[in-house]
């Protein structure tokens, strides 16, 4: 056999599996590629954060509307000061707040009355109510309106401005809406500024 094929038994064989220097890139871009993604992800999470809070307060407060309508009578809004946090102020609601009716017209829960709703912030939020009215409560009247008008309510980050967060506005009647990154509610068309 003229033609016949030898077979090279000393052929190198190619590695198998990735050298140290392909472990190192690849590690470096992990890397980098998460220390991009964190602040966009701390970002992402805490207005996730602000939204709840915001949410659930406009749903208290919709409960409260009804169920003051519904049963002829106030119902209030009034934040809690037991959780793991220290609260700065009487007018900080961080910790959360519950909704009851004002049977005996006190402007205090008792043990007579039954909460209607509890809610509890969550953590990394601020979230305190503004200058008008009483620190301590929102009260609904009756008829399903806040007996104080201007307040607001405020969410932001923890460690941060109010600027960073948004704000919860009661314009005069019953409206309320929410509005972000500023420091007071801004007059609706036809309110005093």
């Amino acid at each position: 056999m003229p033609h016949a094929r030898t077979l090279c038994r000393n052929r190198r064989r190619r590695p198998r599996g990735v050298t140290l220097i392909e472990m190192l890139a690849a590690i470096a871009l992990l890397v980098i590629l998460t220390s991009v993604a964190i602040p966009s992800y701390t970002s992402i999470a805490n207005q996730y954060r602000l939204d709840t809070v915001s949410d659930e307060f406009m749903a208290s407060v919709q409960l409260a509307r009804v169920e003051a309508v519904r049963l002829g009578q106030d119902v209030m809004l009034q934040r809690t000061t037991t959780c793991e946090g220290t609260l700065s102020s009487t007018a900080d609601w961080s910790c959360g707040w519950q909704v009851f009716a004002d049977t005996n017209g006190n402007r205090a829960m008792d043990d007579t009355e039954a909460v209607l709703q509890s809610v509890v912030v969550p953590a990394g939020v601020t979230f305190q109510k503004g200058p008008a009215g009483s620190p301590r409560y929102l009260l609904i009247d009756r008829f399903g309106r806040t007996t104080s008008f201007g307040q607001r309510f405020e969410a932001f980050p923890r460690n941060q401005n109010v600027v960073d967060g948004q704000l919860i506005c009661f314009s005069t009647g019953t409206r309320l809406r929410t509005v972000k990154r500023v420091e007071k509610c801004p007059a609706l068309p036809g309110e005093n500024a």
